[in-house]
């Protein structure tokens, strides 16, 4: 018998995917995801509802035919040109459209839960105090992570429900057809490079090679996020959730050569979304070579994506303290992860 009943906003993207997943299988959870496309391969255990957040009429009135919800698991976001910033009102404003028609079914609602990110610390501006720390300051420039913050710290304050927040980074996951996958974009690029028989050049920055860095599973974000939103003690808090280690590329890399059968070589700092645009018809010779499934080349990998993970010189840690003090031990190893995913990726025709 079911006990909650879950609204996942951005169902269909990599975080809500596997929450939705997750949350199906235990047993406990009626999973009711939200998308503007719903996928029409639906996984047992999740109901889909089409829905456009932007909306607040036509959310009002989808919402309406989802009576009982008690937890609200946000993990959409306003589509965007990457290279762009991520607007800050039409994500405050979509948070809002939901928040407000399930309040208007009734008053079953306990829980509602945002994904956010490390850029909650401006880690995407420049160096920025490490391992950060859950209360550490926000930075000076706006965040839509801060507006949604705050419309529910406010909103909260008169209500019966809590409200939490998770704070990952690198999200690393199984999933095909998602561009904006770190797996792929570094899977793709090796085997460009190998066809082309180049080395395994890293693409980024001498300062990003060597620099600290981290990543979460979706898988056990998914986890984390379904402990944080029934666990009493975590209402009204956010909380960093990493895989819980540290890499370095400089590290990674040559085992990456190693798994690709390729060279090593050496730092070469290029633009991926510039050298990546012509490849097209390498991408389409080594599917057919070998067989992988037909993928479109500017779905399997966005290139400006790969672009702004490797340009930082600075760190990138979080302290996963916080959530192991309130409960949360769950580790990965991400070195492993990455061998996995890239194990995955093969099994399902998607690398060579």
């Amino acid at each position: 018998m079911t006990r909650h009943k879950a609204l996942i906003a951005g169902a269909t993207g990599m975080v809500g995917r596997r929450l939705a997943e997750h949350l199906a299988a235990t047993g406990d959870w009626e999973v009711v995801g939200l998308a503007r496309r719903p996928p029409a391969d639906a996984r047992q255990g999740i109901r889909y509802v089409a829905v456009d957040l932007t909306d607040p009429k036509a959310c009002k009135d989808r919402i309406a035919a989802v009576p009982g919800v008690t937890h609200i698991l946000y993990a959409a976001r306003y589509d965007h040109d990457s290279r762009q910033p991520e607007p800050v009102d039409a994500n405050t404003l979509m948070l809002k459209n939901l928040v407000e028609a399930v309040e208007a079914g009734g008053a079953s609602l306990q829980h509602v839960h945002v994904v956010q990110g490390t850029k909650y610390y401006g880690s995407n501006l420049g160096p920025f105090k490490t391992p950060a720390r859950e209360d550490d300051p926000r930075s000076l420039k706006g965040n839509f992570y801060y507006d949604q913050e705050d419309y529910l710290i406010e909103k909260q304050a008169s209500a019966n429900w809590t409200w939490s927040a998770s704070r990952p980074h690198g999200i690393l996951d199984h999933g095909l057809g998602i561009a904006r996958n770190m797996t792929m974009v570094i899977g793709v690029y090796a085997v460009i490079s190998k066809e082309l028989a180049l080395p395994l050049c890293f693409p980024g920055t001498p300062e990003n090679y060597r620099a600290v860095y981290q990543c979460t599973g979706a898988e056990h974000l998914a986890k984390a996020v379904a402990w944080m939103s029934t666990e009493p003690r975590c209402a009204n808090q956010a909380f960093n959730v990493t895989n819980g280690d540290y890499i370095r590329w400089c590290n990674l890399w040559p085992r990456f050569a190693d798994y690709f059968d390729m060279p090593l070589g050496p730092i070469r700092t290029v633009r991926l979304a510039d050298v990546m645009a012509d490849k097209a018809s390498v991408w389409n010779r080594i599917v057919e070579k070998y067989k992988l499934r037909p993928a479109p080349f500017e779905s399997v990998a966005l290139w400006p994506y790969g672009d702004f993970l490797f340009a930082p010189y600075w760190d990138i840690m979080s302290s996963t303290t916080k959530a192991r003090q309130h409960g949360f031990a769950d580790m990965v190893d991400t070195e492993a992860l990455f061998i996995e995913l890239f194990e995955h990726y093969r099994k399902e025709r998607a690398l060579p």
